[in-house]
Formats: C-alpha cells, sequence, structure tokens
C-alpha cells in the first residue's frame, strides 16, 4: 500500500465509502407484538409508505457450569467468553489486593506518629499511673500545680494530701478532686482540676505484621494506628478480620476490619502498658474482578463461605446478572457460571477466583435519527427493529434525499479505524524495509522516509465515522444496533471539486452534468493530476461509476505518484 493509496483510504474513511452487506445485521426471531411496524424501501425519487411488517426480538438467559465428575449435579455446560481471564490470572497467580490494604499503603510505620502525651484527653479515659492532672486554688489560697499520678493511683494535692483515682474517669477527676478538697479547705478557698494529659502506653503488636514489636502510643488510640505504627497487615500472610486484643495472657476483644471498612465499627479499648495485638495467620480468600465497587481479594470468616458473604463486601454494580468462579474441588480443576441469585448460596473455598459480569441481553436498542422532520430525535426500540420501522414513526420533511440514506455504527467504526492502521503499517514496513542500490539512492529515500513517517503519524489520528450507506436498499430488511444514528440527508444543489485542480472549490449545479465541466469551474486540471484516477463521491460516499456529475456529490482528482515516494 503506498502514500496515494492510503489518502484515497483516509478520503474513504472520512466519508459513507462503505455499503451494508448481509453481514452487517444478524437476522433474529420475529415477535408480533413489535411496537414498530411500517415498510419502506429506500429509492432517489419516493418517500416511504407504510404498512404493517413488524420484528422484534426475543431473548432468555441460561445458567452454565463447567465442572468435574465431583461436582455438584447442579453444574452444567461451559463458562461463555469473558470471564476466561479467570483462568490465565490462575496460571500467574494474579490476584487483586486484599480488602484492607489501603488502610496501610501510604501511612505504614513510622510515618504514623507515636503519641507520647496526649494535650487533649478523651472523657472516658480510666485515670493511670503517668497521667497529669492541673490544680488550681484561688481564694484565701492562690496555688496552681500540675500533679501526675502515681503508682498507686493517688494523685497528691498539696495541704488535701493523696486522693485516689482508681477507675476513674478523666471527665469525673475534677469532682473527686473538689470533693477530697472541700473536707479541708473552707468556702473561701475555690478549687479547680482537671485531668490534662494521658500518659504513653507501650502496646505489643505481633502476628504476620510488616514490623512486630512494642509501640508507644496513648491509651485512647485506636486499634488501626497500632497497625499502621507496625507497617501494617502482611498482605499475603495476614488476618484482616481475625485480630485479638490480648491483656494478661487473656483475649479481652477481637476485631474484624471489614466491619470497620463497612460501617466503622471497632471494639472500644483502653489500651494498657502490655496489652498486646495479636494478628491471626490469613484465612481462606477469594479474589474477585469484575463488575463490582470494590474488586479486592477477600478473606473469609470461615474456611468456607457462601457468595452472599462476598456479595456484602463486593457490591456488584446493578448491571451484574452472573458470576463465573473458577477453583480446586477435591483436587480437580473447577469452574461455575450461576446467577447471582445461585451464586449467593454457592459455597466459595480457599483459592476462589470469582469474576462478575453483566450478561442479560438488552432487548431493546437505543437509535438517533439525524434527518429534516418535525418531532422526537431519538428512539427506543425493541431488538430486531429495521431502519425502516423507527423511520415509520416519523414526518420527514418533503426536501429529504431518499437515495442517500445512511446509517453511522460504531462497531463499524471501530473496523474501519483497525483497516486503517493496518494499512499504515503495511506502508512503514514497505518503508523501512525497501533496499537501495546506490547511496545516492539511499539519501533520497532515506529523506522520502522521513516525510512519509510525519504522513503516518499525522494519518493514525483520523478517526473513522463508521459510516454504512443504505441508498437503494429495503430499509426494512436493515437492522438496527444500539447507538446506531440513522442520517437522512437534505436534497443539496451544491458540488464541491478538490484535488488537483487550480482552483477547488463549490458551486451550484444545475442539474447532472459531465465531469469536464466541473473541472473548468475549477480552473482546469493540474500538471500533477492524474486525469486517469478521478473519484466522483454520491452524497452518500458511495463511488459514482462514469463521468456524470449528479448535484450533491464531491470530486476528488487525485495526483499522480511522485517519484520519490516509496511503492
Amino acid at each position: 500500500m503506498n502514500v496515494r493509496n492510503i489518502t484515497v483510504a483516509l478520503l474513504a474513511l472520512a466519508l459513507p465509502a462503505t455499503s451494508v452487506s448481509a453481514q452487517t445485521v444478524t437476522p433474529i426471531e420475529s415477535n408480533s407484538n413489535s411496537r414498530l411496524s411500517g415498510t419502506l424501501v429506500a429509492t432517489p425519487t419516493t418517500a416511504p409508505t407504510a404498512g404493517s411488517t413488524a420484528t422484534s426480538a426475543t431473548s432468555s438467559t441460561a445458567t452454565r457450569t463447567v465442572s468435574p465428575a465431583q461436582a455438584a449435579p447442579t453444574a452444567v455446560s461451559m463458562v461463555p467468553a469473558g470471564p476466561e481471564t479467570l483462568g490465565l490470572d490462575a496460571d500467574t497467580a494474579l490476584r487483586p489486593p486484599p480488602l484492607g490494604a489501603d488502610l496501610f499503603a501510604v501511612t505504614a510505620g513510622p510515618t504514623v506518629a507515636a503519641r507520647t502525651d496526649s494535650s487533649v484527653i478523651d472523657p472516658n479515659h480510666i485515670m493511670r499511673p503517668g497521667d497529669k492532672v492541673r490544680v488550681t486554688l484561688w481564694g484565701l489560697i492562690n496555688s496552681e500545680q500540675e500533679l501526675t499520678v502515681d503508682a498507686q493511683n493517688n494523685v497528691v494535692v498539696p495541704g488535701v494530701g493523696p486522693v485516689s483515682l482508681t477507675n476513674v474517669t478523666a471527665s469525673q477527676t475534677p469532682a473527686v478532686i473538689e470533693t477530697a478538697a472541700r473536707r479541708v479547705y473552707s468556702n473561701g478557698v475555690q478549687i479547680y482540676a482537671a485531668a490534662t494529659s494521658a500518659a504513653s502506653t507501650q502496646v505489643l503488636v505481633s502476628g504476620p505484621v510488616g514490623r512486630p514489636g512494642a509501640y508507644q502510643g496513648a491509651s485512647d488510640d485506636a486499634l488501626v494506628l497500632y497497625l499502621q505504627r507496625a507497617a501494617g497487615i502482611d498482605t499475603y500472610r495476614g488476618s484482616y478480620r481475625r485480630i485479638r486484643i490480648v491483656r494478661a495472657g487473656q483475649t479481652i476483644a477481637t476485631a474484624d476490619l471489614y466491619e470497620f471498612l463497612r460501617a466503622g465499627a471497632l471494639p472500644s479499648i483502653s489500651f494498657r502498658n502490655g496489652d498486646a495485638i495479636v494478628v491471626e495467620e490469613q484465612g481462606a480468600t477469594v479474589a474477585v474482578t469484575g463488575d463490582v465497587r470494590s474488586a479486592y481479594s477477600f478473606e473469609l470468616s470461615a474456611p468456607t463461605g457462601l457468595g452472599a458473604e462476598i456479595m456484602r463486601y463486593a457490591r456488584p454494580r446493578p448491571g451484574a446478572s452472573h458470576a463465573a468462579i473458577v477453583g480446586i474441588r477435591n483436587g480437580q480443576p473447577f469452574s461455575a457460571y450461576l446467577s447471582l441469585a445461585e451464586f449467593a448460596n454457592f459455597t466459595l473455598t480457599d483459592g476462589d477466583r470469582v469474576q462478575f459480569e453483566s450478561d442479560v441481553r438488552d432487548n431493546s436498542v437505543l437509535v438517533r435519527v439525524d434527518a429534516p422532520h418535525v418531532g422526537a430525535s431519538v428512539f427506543s426500540a425493541e431488538r430486531g427493529a429495521t431502519v425502516g420501522q423507527v423511520i415509520a414513526q416519523m414526518t420527514i420533511d418533503p426536501d429529504a434525499d431518499w437515495s442517500s440514506v445512511y446509517l453511522r455504527r460504531d462497531s463499524v467504526r471501530r473496523t474501519q479505524k483497525a483497516l486503517l492502521n493496518e494499512g499504515l503499517d503495511r506502508l512503514q514496513r514497505n518503508i523501512l524495509l525497501a533496499p537501495s542500490i546506490s547511496s545516492g539512492q539511499a539519501d533520497a529515500r532515506a529523506s522520502a522516509a522521513s516525510a512519509a513517517q510525519q504522513y503516518i503519524a499525522i494519518a493514525r489520528l483520523v478517526e473513522p465515522q463508521g459510516i454504512v450507506p443504505l441508498g437503494g436498499r429495503d430499509l426494512n430488511t436493515v437492522l438496527l444496533e444500539s447507538g446506531d444514528v440513522i442520517v437522512i440527508p437534505r436534497q443539496s444543489q451544491i458540488v464541491s471539486v478538490a484535488g488537483e485542480v487550480q482552483s477547488p472549490q463549490s458551486v451550484v449545479a444545475g442539474g447532472p452534468a459531465s465531469l469536464a465541466s466541473y473541472v473548468r469551474m475549477a480552473g482546469g486540471y493540474t500538471p500533477r493530476a492524474d486525469r486517469r484516477r478521478v473519484l466522483i463521491f454520491k452524497p452518500d460516499g458511495q463511488l459514482r461509476q462514469g463521468n456524470q456529475v449528479l448535484p450533491g456529490d464531491r470530486v476528488l482528482i487525485q495526483g499522480k505518484p511522485d517519484s520519490t515516494l516509496i511503492a
């Protein structure tokens, strides 16, 4: 493919230059209950007339399963295309990160500063040795002191003596100290006391974490903070669902970080010196991908679990309808494809992979009509509806050009883009691999190759329109795809002449005329014009045969190939 052919291809993609074929649409089952009706044949001179033909589509979705002989009897046939990536991921050990890993992705380790002294104390904090209390006296006696709770959990108030703060919260401390002081001081002395700071607490963090050890913090620090100081839970070994808080050898509380992520639930613990946070070994995990809001590896709360547990945390999107499962059962590879209702009661085991899919056929198509008409431009029709049935619902203006009806279709656009890139790839290979028989020819080819490479780079930016001309076809035989745009242009009097002419221009056509007359209007051919390679495009982009030009046509005069370009 040379540069000239690529240029023509680019023009073809920019214009409606493909025609619909039997492979463009797939006939489907008819249904007499269709909401659309009418028979329409596109001809150059006549408008459509309504009839009584109607088509639609019905579809159903079946549950299918692939499994070994040991699988449950409900398992049937094979997993459809799409979730096959589950098997590929299994071969390469690819898994999404565990739910909860984000808690420790950025703030792990020493980046989380340990509070050794809390300036704002929790009112529910239980006073203990090392905490500080500020006591102020004024009136007959003026004094202000910051006192520390001693090892016996007492605070010694001057002139009053030791005051026990055992099992006293920070919010209760002022009343306890004032009550004790009133036994000594008269009403002439005013007393104010307040807990000002809590002593640091040393908590042990053990199990599969980044850096097991002892960490300083405040007694009211959250469990997650201590885990972050220990560089987080090990992604591959640690459990996010089985975390124990141990005091004096006894488990006093347990934590499930899944519930923290879902609902903010954590055990209410006031840590003490010597407490231990023990992260258990990771339990059975299930990897989840596909049409879900949370694509993670999920740890089951038990060695096995139901699909409903996974759905609770993965949260499938509204369009998800099925789940594909790949795993091992009885030592044999296993796969299943289930509806979400079936999946909710399906038993999952360690190592399973689940991909949620939107696998319900849409029985309607949404199309837009770009035409001179009165009324709505967007239509929802049953699958199997045709162009003619949609147009039959509209009132089209009399000046519509029925011979130039075409579609803009996304699937065609993608195909055109792929074909364009294939052609550019071939051109690039020809340029780079062409041999030279002399140094002079090599220099010329190098110069031409540089220009051609720039041309190729620009050509790759072209975005085709996916145009499918329908002129002359029975529009009731052309099935619609969702997203199609039906274009019915107005009749045009303009003829455009471009390419290798002296004065490219658009002129008002008086009627059918010869190619030579329009070239004369454009000033005649240039010296580079190739008179054997003239393209006449109809309004819908199809090529017109012969040398007659009609109103609405576009004329392209191609140039002769440059001898320096590589064919």
